[in-house]
């Protein structure tokens, strides 16, 4: 199974399944499910049945680690595992926290994704992260989970440690008090834009705006709409194919292309300000598609008048992955 970074919608710290696993069944939410034992495993039939129960529980999950940690059983399953490995999982994603025998391999990153899960006000992109770091050290530490190379789960463990460690703390916003005032039809630009998503994304070399984009940025127009005062910066990357002189010029390209849909849309110009990085600034190192299309990218940020960040939300509703070859 290769996992592809979820969409940040619904991403939260409950726990899904209440799950209590007895050898091959495991209790989940209302009904038992049942597995077939290994040495039962004698026909596609029989196997098709089992995977179409893990797909059962993929249903009722409401969030993106519960989700991962299924699917981490379902691929142990279909590894041939004898059962044990498939419950533990399935347990786990029952729970907030990760059993004792999966932490025994780098108990300090184990720790650090502890402490990341227990932060407030914790952001949906560090959310994902987390999410990854705890599937590539179950990974890293499994023999089966981890084929054909636990070591290199590690080395992918360790940069998204590395990630996480360099991101910043959020801070809890506090809720400014009121002051009487009479109605005005703007508002000031607030502490935190909320619903405000921080990017769009593009296909591979294109710089067209796909539909799923457009409906990104009237939505920020429409958010935008209601303020003053609010300054906008728009800053475009690429992935890391291609000549840096290729690349410089298509983020270019399509940071023209969000600022001319803007405007077009009724944004005053005299509030952007642009910048194209080309690949110098990747948001993942890793080579896989899923990351490839994270990479390109035009990303908002949004400052009030007096130059002070503010906050807003990320969004991956409009990833465009590139075909398979």
């Amino acid at each position: 199974m290769k996992l592809i970074v979820l969409s940040s919608r619904g991403l939260t710290a409950m726990a899904l399944l209440s799950a209590t696993v007895f050898g091959p069944t495991a209790v989940c939410a209302q009904q038992p499910v049942q597995f077939t034992a290994r040495a039962s495993r004698l026909s596609d039939a029989v196997v098709a049945r089992d995977l179409a129960r893990f797909d059962s529980l993929m249903r009722v999950a409401t969030n993106a680690r519960s989700v991962a940690l299924v699917g981490l059983a379902r691929d142990a399953y279909e590894r041939n595992d004898d059962g044990a490995l498939t419950s533990r999982l399935l347990t786990m994603s029952g729970s907030t926290r990760a059993d004792s025998e999966a932490q025994r391999r780098r108990p300090e990153l184990w720790a650090l994704l502890d402490s990341v899960q227990q932060r407030p006000g914790l952001t949906a992109e560090a959310r994902e992260r987390a999410i990854a770091l705890e599937v590539a050290l179950l990974r890293a530490g499994s023999p089966l989970l981890g084929a054909p190379s636990c070591d290199q789960w590690e080395k992918t463990a360790l940069s998204i440690a590395t990630q996480l460690r360099s991101a910043p703390v959020p801070m809890p916003v506090k809720e400014p008090v009121p002051a009487p005032a009479p109605p005005a039809p703007r508002l000031a630009a607030p502490a935190v834009l909320h619903a405000v998503p921080s990017r769009v994304h593009f296909a591979l070399d294109k710089s067209a705006l796909a539909p799923a984009s457009r409906r990104v940025l009237d939505a920020l127009v429409d958010s935008l709409s209601h303020y003053n005062g609010v300054r906008m910066e728009l800053e475009g990357h690429t992935d890391p194919r291609g000549s840096a002189a290729y690349n410089a010029a298509l983020s270019q390209r399509r940071v023209i292309a969000v600022q001319d849909y803007l405007m077009g849309k009724g944004l005053d110009g005299s509030r952007f300000s642009t910048t194209a990085l080309g690949k110098s600034k990747l948001e993942l190192q890793s080579t896989d598609i899923a990351s490839h299309a994270r990479n390109r990218r035009v990303i908002f940020r949004f400052f009030d008048a007096q130059g002070r960040e503010i906050p807003t939300v990320g969004q991956l509703d409009d990833l465009q992955l590139e075909h398979r070859r």
